[in-house]
Formats: C-alpha cells, structure tokens, sequence
C-alpha cells in the first residue's frame, strides 16, 4: 500500500477507534478494519498494475440499504437484520469501487429510509456533527455524520423526501438528489419506487460530482450561462419559514444578486399546497412492500415508521389512484413554471435543525418540518442538491437549488458558479 493511502486509512480507522461504543453504533451498522484493509491492499494493486482510478482511495461509507457482497442489507431494521448476506454489489457500489473508491463501513439510517429527522431507536441515533445532540438529519444520517465527522471523504445514501440533502444540511455538507433514472438503483433497497434515487453526500462539490458520475457511469459537464435566471419561489418553499431560515435566504439572496444573477419570483403555490400527495404515494408503496410483515414490525420495529406505513389502510382506491394522477398534474405544472429559468433557489429546510431531544417529544411536527422542502423537489420530479450556505454559524448547508428532471448536469454547473465570490 502507498504511503500516502496507508497514512490517510489509518487516520481514518483511528478516529473510528476513538469514538465510544455508543457513538460507534449508532454511526455504523457495520465496520470491520480487517475488512476495509483487506480491500485497500486489493485496491492497491489494482492501481500498481496501472488501472485508471479516478477515485483512488476516496473513502465511502455506505446506507445500509445497499447491497455489498458478503454483507447483510439491514435497512436499519431489525426485521431485516437476520436476511442472507448479499451475493453481489449493489449497482453503485459495483461503479464506485471499479472507480477506486474504498468503502468504508456500512452507515446507520432511519428504518427503511421513513424519516427525515433521522432517528432510530435499535441502534441509537448519532449526533449530528456541528452541534452536539443535533440531529442527523435523515434518514442517511450516518453517512452525513461520517463526512462531517471527518470519517470519510463521502457517503452514499438515497433520497425519497430528502434523505439526502436534509443530513447534508444538518452536518454542513454537500448532498445531491439526482433525477429518477440517472443511477442505477439495482440492488438498492425500496421504500417508494415512485421517489427513491440513490445519490452521494461529499465534503466538497468537486468530489460530489465526481461520485455522481462514477455512480451514473456518464460525465456530467455542462456549459451554463454567465448571468443565471434562478426561481425565487412564492408560495412553495419560501412561505412559513422561521425568522432565522427567512433572513438566511435574504441574505443568500442578496449573495446571489452580487454575483450578476437575476432572481425572478414564480408563483409555486399550487404546488406547495399539493405536499400531501407525498404522505399518501409513499405510504402506500411501502405497505405494499411489508404488508406481510406487519404483525412482526408491530413487535420489532420502529412504531413511529409503523404508523407511517399502515397510513396506507385508511385511504381508498379512489383516494390512492386521484393522488398519483395529481401528483403527473404538479409534475407538468412545475415543468411549465420553470421554463426559461435555470434552476430553483430556496432554503434546503424551513428552520433549523432541532435536537434530538425536541424531535423525540415532538416527532410528527419536527418531522414534517423537516421534511417540508426537500419533499417537494420529490413530488415535482426534479433534481436538487444542498449546498453549505457561506457565513453561517453553525456552517449548516441551507440553500438548495432544484430543477426539472434531467437538468443534473446543470444543476452541477450552476452550483459551481454560485461558489464564486464577487470581485
């Protein structure tokens, strides 16, 4: 192994070692030294025999929600924790690995993806890592601790409602929800086919696209204008937030306008009103997913996701098929608002992330919060990503830009240019 990759893995594995028992479960579900070397020495050789290896030694955690060979995919529940080993990878992970990347430990998540604030009571829930007793963020949550922690350089996770970009908000990192159809999500654990994406989280946004690309198997370079047209938009995303997250976006928004940008505000609020389709397309593909483990999840699972998913019982067919044909309207009505526009500028959440302890007391309306933003870029069938918001102290990352399906590329493009600074 090189010495460099050798000083950087045992850094690495050190910090892991350092952290307390408790810490240390409630970021992995599983983590083996003997295993991540054994790869590492393997990934060595690879790359002394001159294999091209864009990602060398980039460290990733991976959502236990992904397969990997030889390695159980608990989906962060104990009804699936005694299931057979993995034969194979997991598409992404198959991409990841052919790039060099070394994975590095299977991270922590909601139950099966099914909230947003991150919580899990099997194996604990980390703190988030800027404040202590924050939350994580979910349901990716250790993979975004991971990052912010300085354990790995990435994580991947998946975003149905914002997995992705709600920890990256709530650990101060990069988080990019891609386009359904992009990755391939081929041995990736389901919760709603209808919204989940797999996607990564990264420490900074050149390694963010990096990872997207390595996992889409496509380069994604765009060319986009000097001066961005960027939706502000009224009456979905930016309606009720809270006093603090309101002046943070007058003041990216402000930001924005010195780099030569043009905000234009456009009318969202029929689709801001139509966030309830979400709570009933999601929960009815789930049920349809564990309706025959029901009584078991009743006596090993988490109550809060179980509530979550019997939803589906009290709705009609009548009900169910007129949410998925509104769900096509907002899609097409979000297309036609967001023609000649670049993207979409709005904060990642609503407020803050809270801690813990008031989303435990408070878990239904904490959740929802959470959820508010980032669960509309799924319902509209866009693309997103969290990006840190500069200046802010703790260095949450609140502000999102989203666009229409396919503008990934884009998107990837125009945060970049947004990174500049005036002068």
């Amino acid at each position: 192994m090189s010495a460099d990759l050798q000083t950087k893995l045992d850094t690495a594995l050190a910090r892991v070692a350092s952290l307390s028992e408790a810490e240390r479960r409630a970021i992995f579900t599983e983590f083996s030294p003997e295993r991540i070397r054994a790869e590492a020495e393997a990934l060595q050789a690879r790359h002394a025999d001159g294999e091209d290896l864009p990602l060398l030694g980039t460290l990733v955690s991976v959502k236990d929600l992904y397969d990997e060979s030889g390695q159980v995919t608990g989906a962060g529940s104990r009804l699936l924790a005694e299931r057979a080993p993995a034969g194979r990878d997991s598409t992404a992970v198959a991409r990841l690995k052919a790039a060099g990347a070394l994975m590095f430990g299977r991270s922590s998540m909601s139950e099966f993806a099914y909230s947003g604030v991150g919580l899990n009571p099997h194996h604990g829930t980390p703190s988030g890592a800027l404040v202590a007793g924050g939350i994580p963020g979910g349901s990716s949550s250790g993979a975004a601790v991971c990052v912010g922690r300085g354990l790995t350089d990435a994580g991947i996770g998946s975003d149905t409602g914002g997995s992705l970009r709600i920890p990256a908000a709530a650990n101060g990192i990069w988080g990019f929800k891609p386009s359904q159809g992009l990755i391939d999500d081929s041995g990736v654990h389901p919760l709603a086919p209808s919204f989940d994406v797999a996607g990564p989280m990264a420490r900074d946004l050149a390694l963010l696209k990096a990872l997207v690309e390595a996992m889409a198997g496509q380069s994604l370079d765009a060319e986009v204008p000097q001066k961005l047209r960027l939706a502000i938009p009224q009456g979905a995303f930016t309606d009720a937030l809270s006093d603090a997250v309101a002046a943070l976006f007058e003041a990216e928004k402000a930001r924005i306008a010195a780099l030569g940008h043009e905000l234009v505000a456009v009318d969202m609020s029929e689709i801001g009103a139509a966030i309830g389709l979400n709570r009933i397309i999601v929960s009815v593909e789930a049920h349809k997913i564990y309706a025959d483990d029901l009584e078991r999840l009743a006596q090993v699972g988490d109550p809060r996701v179980l509530s979550r998913i019997r939803f589906a019982e009290t709705l009609s067919r009548d009900e169910i098929a007129q949410a998925y044909a509104r769900r096509a309207e907002i899609i097409a009505r979000f297309d036609a608002a967001m023609a000649g526009m670049d993207a979409l500028l709005a904060p990642t959440l609503m407020r803050l992330p809270p801690s813990i302890a008031e989303v435990e007391a408070d878990f239904d309306r904490m959740n929802m919060q959470m959820l508010r933003n980032t669960s509309l870029v799924n319902l509209v069938d866009g693309c997103a990503l969290a990006m840190p918001t500069p200046g802010l102290e703790p260095g949450y990352a609140m502000t999102m830009l989203a666009g229409v399906k396919g503008a990934d590329a884009a998107l990837l493009a125009i945060a970049a240019a947004l990174e500049a600074r005036p002068g």
